[in-house]
């Protein structure tokens, strides 16, 4: 008897090990999304005790702009994407505001009963801060017609898992539920998001998943800049590059080094692969002050022509969604812009 008791007790404490190594294996390897970086084949100076890279890059200077923003009309987008974090945005609405420019919130038919078609008629630029929500056809056309007659658009996309982690301006959603609805809005313009998100073992201030990356070229939007850091990055396809991450930057989904855009231009449009960038927290890290700087100097610098884009529709049109003259906008159509007085500077919602 005594024994079989002894067997017994070593049968259970081995069952026991196993199950600590099963728990232990499922929480290091099993909690979906995107997987961890493989750092047991990373050489990186970091796990030396006397080689630390985990420097943070210097926090100063100030955002401003250098282009006279006065009647210039911005509209950011909470409509498609209504978890965005407004107090995030007040440096980017400050200094607009404080350059002369109207800054406004499209709220969506829902809360005001106003079109995305009909704020773009009044506006002279448009910001989209990830989307939860897919633009709709007509949506789509309008804002292709906007662009074509000379406003600014400036989108700004995050990886998935960055949202679930709290790092970005969007509260916690499904995995594919950022990037998959900016799709359509980008690839009319040539441009696109990547899967999945950057990171660098090697060259980081606070962790892996903070990229830091230089210009591709000199132009007014990286005026001044010499060095920035994104810190929740995706990775941007088409256009022109504008800043590229270093080298020795890794995409999660293919575990491929590379000098992965984070910024591109296409026209009148800028898509950049981070929302951290613009808020106090990331905003004066290294040169992001002066990217963004750039940024809302781009903003106001278009040239809009308010005849070509977007239209209501015209008495009688019919047809399914689109914006141009003479389409129908499958809604019973887009009312026509109502004249109001010219704002004081401020920031007020879009109604």
């Amino acid at each position: 008897m005594a024994g079989q008791s002894a067997l017994a007790r070593a049968g259970f404490f081995a069952a026991v090990v196993a199950l600590a190594v099963l728990v232990g294996t499922v929480a290091v390897g099993g909690g979906g999304g995107q997987p961890a970086p493989d750092v047991a084949q990373v050489d990186a100076a970091s796990f030396n005790s006397d080689g630390a890279v985990a420097t943070p890059p210097a926090e100063s200077g100030d955002l401003s702009m250098s282009a006279d923003a006065s009647g210039q009309v911005v509209v950011i987008d909470v409509a498609h994407a209504g978890s965005i974090d407004r107090e995030a945005l007040t440096p980017l609405v400050s200094t607009l505001t404080e350059n002369g420019a109207t800054v406004r919130y499209h709220v969506g038919e829902r809360q005001n009963g106003r079109p995305l078609n009909a704020s773009l008629r009044s506006a002279d630029a448009f910001v989209v801060l990830g989307a939860e929500q897919r633009y709709t056809e007509s949506e789509l056309n309008g804002l292709a017609a906007f662009s074509d007659a000379g406003g600014r658009v400036l989108l700004l996309n995050e990886p998935s898992q960055a949202s679930t982690a709290g790092l970005g301006l969007l509260s916690p959603v499904g995995t594919d539920s950022v990037t998959k609805p900016m799709a359509p809005l980008t690839s009319q313009y040539g441009l696109a998001y990547g899967n999945g998100y950057l990171y660098n073992m090697h060259e980081y201030d606070t962790n892996y998943r903070s990229v830091p990356a230089t210009p591709a070229s000199e132009t007014a939007l990286t005026e001044g800049v010499d060095r920035t850091v994104f810190y929740a990055a995706v990775p941007v396809q088409g256009g022109e590059a504008v800043v590229t991450a270093t080298e020795r930057t890794t995409l999660s989904q293919t575990r491929r080094q590379d000098t992965y855009g984070v910024v591109a231009r296409s026209g009148n449009v800028v898509a950049v692969g981070d929302t951290n960038v613009l808020t106090q927290e990331f905003l004066y890290r290294a040169d992001n002050e002066r990217l963004v700087g750039n940024l809302l100097d781009f903003l106001v610098s278009g040239e809009k022509s308010p005849a070509d884009a977007p239209q209501p529709q015209e008495a009688g049109a019919s047809g399914p969604g689109s914006a141009f003259p003479g389409a129908g906008t499958g809604g019973g159509g887009v009312p026509p812009t109502v004249p109001e007085s010219t704002p004081e500077p401020t920031e007020t919602p879009d109604e």
